[in-house]
């Protein structure tokens, strides 16, 4: 998969900044431009301040955008310096913004989604579901986290009409086991592969899973990557992920900012 498109930098003015949990946040942000192209599965890099440290950018999957309205929302979890430099944003302050960036989900002929998300990996899908409309598909959400805490946006998915299934490490909401085991159970019980689609982030041992079963049941899936990036363009070739060759045991190698994050079901090695 790959994509072109325009893409927009500016100065970007903080409008509101929520906390949702003692490491997660929320924030919207004044970029019109963006906001009128960007599509689900698309991320920004965002550069949390004008001094040299940290000097590099760091990449936010897009949560939601308000076309009408100009704005661009994103939810991180303080992980490093840059992410809690961002967290203590004051409504009005600005920070530098490059996007949108990456790929897009591809629902063409599917009617079936099985969507599949881990803690970070949330983001996408909640802007899917924000984009699509959801009567017209059959639907199963399937989401995990480590921790209740960590299991963003739950009062939001619970409220979709929709079926739906949560899982934490700790059992602290949902059921107690990691979220491909539900996915498999519902895999088991059958659908229409040819009109059926696994999409998946989170991180890389999820979609590791993810893969195997989708392998394992014949069904498609997209995997959106997250994975470490500074520019977000291709240039410093900090993002790359092996994928297989032309051959059995060939590799060769992908740039997930440039050719991502998403991915098609047999094109990654995980």
């Amino acid at each position: 998969m790959n994509v072109s498109h325009p893409l927009f930098q500016r100065s970007c003015t903080l409008l509101k900044s929520t906390q949702l949990s003692s490491k997660t946040y929320q924030q919207e942000y004044v970029f019109p431009e963006l906001a009128k192209i960007s599509k689900p599965g698309q991320f920004v890099q965002i550069r949390v301040s004008a001094e040299y440290s940290p000097l590099l950018p760091r990449p936010f999957s897009i949560l939601n955008v308000n076309a009408n309205q100009g704005t661009l929302t994103v939810l991180f979890k303080i992980f490093g310096e840059a992410t809690e430099i961002l967290s203590r944003k004051l409504e009005g302050e600005t920070v530098e913004i490059l996007g949108p960036l990456g790929n897009t989900f591809e629902l063409n002929r599917i009617k079936k989604l099985f969507l599949v998300a881990g803690g970070v990996g949330i983001p996408p899908i909640y802007y899917l579901l924000q984009t699509i409309d959801m009567p017209r598909y059959d639907i199963s959400l399937f989401l995990g986290a480590a921790t209740k805490d960590d299991l963003f946006l739950r009062e939001e998915f619970n409220n979709m009409d929709i079926e739906k299934s949560f899982s934490t490490d700790d059992g602290s909401y949902g059921t107690k086991t990691l979220i491909t085991v539900p996915l498999e159970d519902a895999l088991k019980r059958g659908f229409s592969s040819s009109k059926a689609c696994i999409l998946s982030c989170g991180p890389m041992p999820m979609l590791a899973e993810v893969q195997r079963l989708a392998q394992k049941y014949k069904v498609e899936a997209q995997l959106s990557v997250e994975t470490i990036m500074a520019c977000g363009i291709g240039i410093c070739q900090g993002c790359v992920v092996p994928l297989h060759g032309n051959t059995k045991d060939a590799k060769k190698y992908t740039l997930v900012c440039v050719d991502g994050p998403i991915y098609s079901r047999d094109e990654l090695i995980l």
